[in-house]
């Protein structure tokens, strides 16, 4: 029986070399798996936006603070909108009658110009029917000054060969005088197809009213028909601004309540009061009604067609007195506390500690006046930095001292 033993002993042994020779080689295989990228020293955001400052420099940065509320923010919409001509404010000049500009070298789109200013000098031309018989004319008269001039000589060679009298010489020189009247008259009738005039003949073209020049449709020196197109003006002093509203929001929108009208360049915002519009368009497809606004523009600050951002105050929608503007708690903080990095990310420094200050990110809602509407990113009660924002930023990157 010591054989069989032996036996079954031995094939234990091997199984278990092989089981172990498995292993490993799987643990090799294992341990011999690298990650394609490692970080070393991983560091949090919030650990590298702390800045320390001393008292000295804190004075000398002039840092202020005020703590973040929670106001009532009033509903608006921001759409765009589009500035116009205030109706029977801007005009269309053209010539009254077929003739040969002058003097309009001068007028350029976007010059101002004065009621009763002259634009242009324009030299009237006869219709075109009448342009063959002005030909006709000019050639006829100039054939009666040739033959009353052959006349004349005539009576002179008879005068002189004693065969004539003085009365018909005379009376010669009378019929070349009257030809020679008659040949100028025509010539300068033609003459008016090229521009001349003999004076007195121009009419002028004059502006009806102050404003600016917006468009300039002919040259100097151009010849133009009736009814032809050659300046528009508009009066600037007022302008309105057409905003295309949502047909949903039309119910909440106050008639009396002025919008806030923003130029894109990122100019000054300025106050525009609603007006009653002789008719509202609107565009089916994009369930927009037109609504209209008129903006003091005494500095000719808009141009019509200029595109602008209106903020547009909206009522409340459920149940609420129509008129009374709805509002909503929100975190505002003032605008000179916002800072933008190089990739167009929102900032603001919060005091954490005395000299200390907490670079934290911040997402913008909107904008309403001097005041900003945060959506996240900080709590209400924090002492945020107003004054010396700028300056903590770049003591932060390696521009402050």
């Amino acid at each position: 029986m010591p054989v069989p033993t032996l036996f079954f002993a031995s094939r234990y042994v091997a199984l278990a070399g092989l089981l172990g020779l498995f292993t490993a080689c799987g643990k090799a295989e294992k341990s011999t798996h690298k990650s394609p990228s490692e970080v070393k020293n991983p560091v949090k955001e919030s650990d590298l936006t702390t800045v320390t400052i001393t008292p000295q420099a804190e004075k000398r940065l002039g840092i202020k603070t005020v703590a973040i509320k929670t106001d009532n923010v009033r509903a608006t919409r921001e759409v765009g909108g589009e500035i116009q001509a205030v109706p029977g404010q801007a005009v269309t000049i053209v010539a009254p009658v077929q003739g040969t500009l002058r003097g309009g070298a001068s007028v350029t789109a976007g010059q101002r110009v004065r009621q009763g200013q002259t634009l242009y000098q324009l030299v009237p031309l006869p219709a075109e029917r009448d342009l063959l018989t002005l030909n006709q004319g000019t050639a006829q008269s100039r054939t009666q000054l040739d033959v009353a001039q052959a006349r004349l000589r005539r009576a002179e060679e008879l005068l002189a060969d004693r065969a004539g009298s003085v009365r018909a010489r005379d009376d010669a020189r009378a019929d070349v005088a009257l030809a020679q009247r008659a040949l100028a008259d025509a010539r300068a009738r033609q003459g008016a197809i090229n521009g001349h005039t003999g004076g007195g003949q121009a009419l002028p073209i004059k502006a009806p009213l102050s404003g600016v020049v917006q468009r300039v449709a002919v040259a100097d020196g151009s010849l133009v028909t009736a009814n032809t197109v050659l300046v528009e003006l508009a009066a600037l002093n007022k302008v309105w601004v057409r905003v295309p509203l949502f047909v949903g929001d039309l119910r909440r929108l106050n008639a009396n309540q002025p919008v806030t009208v923003r130029p894109l360049n990122g100019g000054a915002p300025r106050q525009a009061r609603p007006v009653e519009a002789p008719t509202l368009g609107g565009t089916a497809g994009t369930a927009t009604a037109d609504v209209f606004y008129e903006i003091e523009n005494a500095d000719q600050r808009f141009r019509p067609g200029e595109r602008v951002a209106v903020d547009v105050t909206l009522s409340n929608a459920s149940g609420g007195t129509v008129g009374a503007a709805a509002s909503t708690p929100a975190l505002t903080i003032p605008a000179a506390a916002l800072l933008y990095d190089a990739s167009g990310g929102q900032w603001v420094y919060v005091r954490t500690a005395p000299q200390q200050y907490t670079r934290q990110r911040v997402e913008v809602q909107r904008t309403l006046g001097d005041q900003v509407v945060i959506s996240r990113g900080v709590k209400a009660g924090a002492a945020v930095v107003t004054d010396g924002a700028a300056e903590l930023f770049g003591t932060e990157f390696g521009g402050g001292h």
